[in-house]
């Protein structure tokens, strides 16, 4: 897939998230008894979908690409399921792993794999209160974090807030987004040691949680206290070890139930 593709996804991607999150429930939950839990409710198989005429799908099991789809160049024409692209916007420098994020009308994506030819640099906010035509309205460039953030760009609407960490180094800044189109710049501090890859938001928005890059078996967790963003800088940072033999943290996700 080439870079004008991926850019054209990930904003694709972002537009869409902004128009159907609202009508989409949370996914997130636990197994149990091979039923899958919402909070604190238990549901049944998720139904087949009916997806409309003309639509581009899969197969075989509804959302899994088959080994031929991808050997048979079917899967490069993107498959979708009751879902059409009604606006986008083709920006520069975005790949798959660096967001978007979302908040209110706004999608927030960020161009770590940048090159010379890039006339922008950072993360890129999208208004899509006109889904037609969505706009740019900033470029995050101010930090290092919003520089390099890789797969850290987060939002937490609720508190109006947007964090990103920078990939491999010790930058962490958070921006408050009450303007959804035009964060500011609420704070910007370094981790010492840290090597930022991936990170998510506690289901109170008071806490972070910044995994590592390539910290070997037993890696670090880095705790970030919000509980007053704009005061981050005497905020805690504390490096937590994951068992040993057990692997090493990539993603951090948190759900209601811990």
């Amino acid at each position: 897939m080439n870079k004008k593709t991926l850019v054209m996804a990930a904003v694709f991607i972002a537009l869409l998230g902004s128009l159907l999150g609202a009508a989409i429930p949370s996914a997130a939950g636990a197994h149990i008894g091979g039923k899958h839990v919402i909070a604190g409710h238990v549901a049944g198989p998720v139904p087949k979908a009916h997806c409309g005429p003309g639509d581009h799908t899969e197969h075989g099991l509804q959302g899994q690409t088959t080994v031929n789809e991808r050997f048979s160049g079917d899967s490069e024409r993107a498959y979708n399921c009751n879902l059409q692209l009604v606006g986008q916007h083709a920006g520069q420098g975005a790949y798959s792993q660096d967001g978007p994020a979302y908040a209110g009308n706004c999608a927030y994506y960020a161009t770590d794999n940048d090159t010379s030819l890039q006339k922008h640099h950072g993360v890129t906010v999208v208004n899509a209160s006109n889904p037609a035509h969505p706009r740019v309205t900033a470029y995050l460039d101010n930090t290092s974090s919003a520089l390099t953030p890789h797969e850290t760009v987060q939002t937490y609407p609720p508190r109006h807030l947007l964090v990103v960490a920078q990939v491999d180094g010790p930058g962490f800044a958070v921006y408050g987004i009450k303007d959804c189109s035009h964060p500011r710049l609420l704070a910007n501090i370094n981790l010492p040691g840290s090597h930022g890859h991936m990170g998510a938001f506690a289901p109170d928005g008071r806490t972070y949680y910044l995994t590592q890059s390539f910290r070997g078996v037993g890696g670090h967790l880095y705790i970030v206290d919000l509980s007053n963003p704009s005061h981050a800088p005497r905020a805690t940072a504390q490096p937590a070890r994951i068992p040993a033999r057990r692997g090493r943290g990539h993603a951090a996700v948190c759900g209601a139930a811990g």
